[in-house]
């Protein structure tokens, strides 16, 4: 996408002050809210794409107590609450470097830590220089201000075409994490000793490991339909996101990224490409077909 509409979409999101609140399987509200419209029937859900978030266990409980056949938008937003979800901030940067699908620049979306984590990541690991964190690469797009960035997804943006291109979604403070976790006295840039190394990282992985992926496609999701206004996604595979960004097969991210997350989300294999990719469409769909999402109401 071009750096100018990048910059003119950072501009639109209140830096750092853009809560984000998320709980285990949160997502299904979320997509939920936005395809049951002013109301569709239960067996309609069932015949349509996102048939699977019923099957969640909250969203299949919350049914068996509704006892209606027909849902609302307003029935979902009532069920969608946690009573210790974790508050994460959004904030918006670019990314100019390379492993882009276009080989131009991307919008960057991030999914910056709760208060709580913040703090007892200055407690425990007292950190010596606020520039030189040892879970961050200081070339990654993470937010420089504010609160520390627990992943990030990379967006290719066609306003006029009303698409979005999920270049990725990923994370770097977890996978040091569990560098360190086996080799804490590796760990450079801080104060605090082994023992407190070790209570934090055990605290971490425990708190966000499982949960940080669906958070961060969630987030994405959330920000290109409720910021955004657009509806139509595109998700790499794992091989278009090899073949189109021209990634080394042995330095490919996990496939569970590309495969198992967005399936989760009601995406789904599809011979259609963002219209900027028209030019490659033989090529994406016999050899790299990406995945797409529609969040269009359901038919009642």
């Amino acid at each position: 996408m071009d750096k100018q509409l990048a910059d003119e979409i950072v501009g639109m999101l209140p830096q750092g002050r853009t809560c984000f609140n998320y709980y285990p399987e949160r997502y299904a509200w979320l997509l939920l809210r936005h395809v049951v419209g002013e109301g569709a029937s239960v067996a309609a859900l069932k015949q349509s794409p996102f048939a699977a978030l019923l099957q969640k266990p909250r969203v299949k409980a919350w049914l068996a107590q509704l006892g209606g056949k027909r849902i609302g938008v307003a029935d979902v937003v009532a069920a969608d609450g946690d009573p210790q979800p974790l508050c994460f901030t959004l904030s918006l940067g670019h990314w100019d470097g390379q492993q882009t699908t276009r080989g131009a620049t991307n919008l960057v979306l991030q999914l910056n830590f709760d208060r709580g984590h913040d703090r007892r990541y200055r407690e425990l690991l007292q950190p010596t220089r606020d520039d030189d964190s040892p879970f961050v690469y200081g070339c990654h797009p993470v937010n420089e201000s504010g609160r520390n960035t627990l992943a990030w997804a990379r967006l290719d943006v066609d306003l006029d075409a009303g698409e979005v291109l999920i270049e990725e979604i990923q994370n770097d403070w977890l996978r040091e994490a569990a560098y360190f976790e086996r080799r804490p006295e590796a760990m450079y840039g801080i104060a605090g000793g082994t023992e407190q190394v070790r209570t934090y990282l055990s605290w971490l992985l425990a708190r966000y490991r499982a949960v940080w992926a669906e958070a961060m496609l969630a987030a994405t999701v959330w920000f290109v339909r409720e910021e955004l206004g657009l509806r139509r996604l595109f998700y790499h595979s794992p091989a278009s996101n090899v073949r189109l960004k021209g990634i080394s097969p042995d330095r490919a991210p996990p496939r569970s990224l590309y495969t198992d997350l967005p399936r989760q989300f009601c995406f789904r294999p599809s011979s259609e490409v963002p219209r900027f990719l028209a030019g490659k469409r033989s090529k994406i769909a016999r050899n790299a077909p990406l995945y797409a999402l529609q969040l269009e109401k359901v038919a009642a």
